[in-house]
């Protein structure tokens, strides 16, 4: 079975939720079942956003730091829960000596598999703009409506004010709101395009139909490690 390499800190909480949802993937029925797992919680990684838009330094050094650790310790593959992170793989990738798994095209593909033909991306405002998922699901024939102006920012601030914040409290209303605006305009499901937004999603209750991109690359891992898919 192969070890997998977890590029974590982007931001903490998710990291969890992705190694969490590995483990609960897994048809396993005692701990030597289950797959070897490193991660490396790199807090230390510049904000992907902020990069994007030109207001921080590049994130790919402190990545790369960790894709090195990660592979030094064993790791045979590398993943990373951080949707706007893949923005920058082809500056990095070419420096990886293990196969990373590409957490937008598996999502984008699982989209086509469903038959959908139009979703919602709900995502960073630096994923968003980066059109990471617009590409990925136009090559796959899905339409894809986003977010825009005070849509954004309610999303946004769900994530950076709300998640990854910390903040159990925070009014996700507005948020709830935009779903509902974007159900009306034909979205069939919404992709849970940052990883923040499944954690917003139980965390604040929100309703819809979710394609978590986290949920699908956790599934994709386990099988990519030689392990069995669990279906509950």
């Amino acid at each position: 079975m192969k070890t997998i390499g977890i590029i974590g800190g982007m931001g903490p909480m998710a990291t969890v939720d992705l190694m969490q949802k590995i483990i609960l993937a897994t048809d396993a029925q005692e701990d030597q079942e289950h797959i070897p797992i490193l991660v490396d919680n790199n807090t230390r990684i510049p904000d992907r956003t902020a990069a994007i838009l030109g207001a921080g330094p590049s994130p790919v050094p402190e990545l790369l730091k960790s894709a090195q650790r990660l592979t030094a310790a064993g790791a045979d593959f590398l993943i990373m829960g951080c949707n706007t992170a893949h923005y920058f793989l082809p500056e990095f990738e070419p420096e990886l000596t293990v196969p990373l798994l590409n957490m937008v095209t598996l999502t984008a593909e699982y989209c086509q598999a469903q038959g959908l033909k139009k979703v919602a991306l709900l995502a960073s405002a630096g994923t968003c703009r980066t059109g990471l998922y617009q590409k990925a699901l136009a090559a796959v024939g899905v339409a894809v409506l986003q977010p825009e102006g005070a849509q954004e920012q309610a999303i946004h601030g769900m994530i950076y004010d709300g998640v990854k914040a910390g903040n159990p409290h925070y009014d996700a209303a507005p948020a709830q709101q935009v779903l509902r605006e974007l159900q009306a305009q034909g979205a069939e499901a919404f992709v849970l395009g940052c990883t923040e937004m499944p954690v917003a999603v139980a965390m604040y209750h929100l309703q819809g139909h979710f394609i978590d991109a986290t949920q699908v690359l956790a599934e994709a891992s386990v099988r990519y490690a030689g392990a069995k898919v669990k279906h509950v």
